[in-house]
């Protein structure tokens, strides 16, 4: 027996949701540009995350320590709950499926397009960052921005589905700073 698909909420209409698509996926692509692009958004899935909570734990002491778990932790467990148990649910096709005349960079995955697990990600890291530091928050969120939008114009998601990650990235970054800035009750 299937599990049954559900339709993703309606974040921006069809018509905007696809006129942002065009409008972001038509930016000029070139070999060096698109390997700069993938790159950004490579490392928004977790690994550039990890590596830069890893640095701050290392480098910032003890609130460094917490501030860099709380970014991995966010991180990780984000892109987890989003690929296991968010995407089965909803099953939105990606926008090259189908489609010949896209361009995609990288490899055309097939999997669930809906939210954007590296957006969401980058945005979990982003929040939790910014928690601890709020001075470095636009530079933490303007990669976290970089990212969703790389995501669109490589050809795999729609900007709705970056939309929806950021969106869930904040939610669960905050749970988890918020979770780690608490005291040691011991």
């Amino acid at each position: 027996m299937q599990a049954p698909v559900i339709e993703p909420p309606q974040i921006l209409p069809e018509s905007v949701d696809r006129r942002l698509y065009r409008v972001i996926h038509a930016l000029p692509h070139s070999t060096l540009g698109d390997r700069y692009v993938t790159t950004l958004s490579d490392l928004g899935e977790g690994l550039g995350w990890v590596a830069a909570g890893a640095a701050v734990a290392w480098l910032g002491g003890a609130k460094g320590r917490r501030a860099g778990v709380a970014m991995t932790v966010a991180s990780l467990g984000t892109t987890y709950l989003v690929q296991r148990l968010v995407k089965p649910v909803f099953r939105r096709r990606r926008p090259h499926v189908g489609r010949d005349d896209l361009v995609v960079v990288g490899i055309r995955t097939t999997d669930a397009s809906f939210p954007s697990g590296h957006t969401a990600s980058s945005f979990a890291a982003a929040t939790a960052t910014a928690a601890f530091y709020p001075a470095v928050a636009p530079l933490v969120f303007a990669l976290a921005t970089g990212v969703g939008v790389s995501r669109v114009h490589l050809g795999h998601h729609f900007p709705s589905d970056v939309i929806a990650g950021g969106v869930i990235g904040i939610g669960l970054g905050s749970v988890t700073a918020s979770l780690l800035k608490r005291p040691a009750s011991i």
